[in-house]
């Protein structure tokens, strides 16, 4: 098993167990903690894909984040 393949396991198990625990609400958690988690592993061995869309996913977990909060916060 490949570093990378690892990375994408880790990833899916940190969403999995989101999902099982918290619910719906993971998602802009799990999203930005996987993208961390990728741009951990992308900076680490130096793979620019990686690193390109964990930061996309990233951008789009603390997006979703933002826009959690402000329904939650408005209700």
């Amino acid at each position: 098993m490949t570093a990378r393949n690892k990375v994408l396991t880790i990833m899916g198990i940190i969403i999995l167990i989101g999902i099982i625990s918290i619910g719906f609400f993971v998602f802009p958690i799990g999203i930005s903690m996987c993208a961390i988690t990728g741009l951990c592993y992308g900076c680490k061995y130096k793979d620019k894909l990686f690193i390109r869309w964990s930061s996309v996913g990233l951008v789009i977990g603390i997006g979703l984040s933002i826009y959690t909060w402000c329904l939650i916060s408005s209700m």
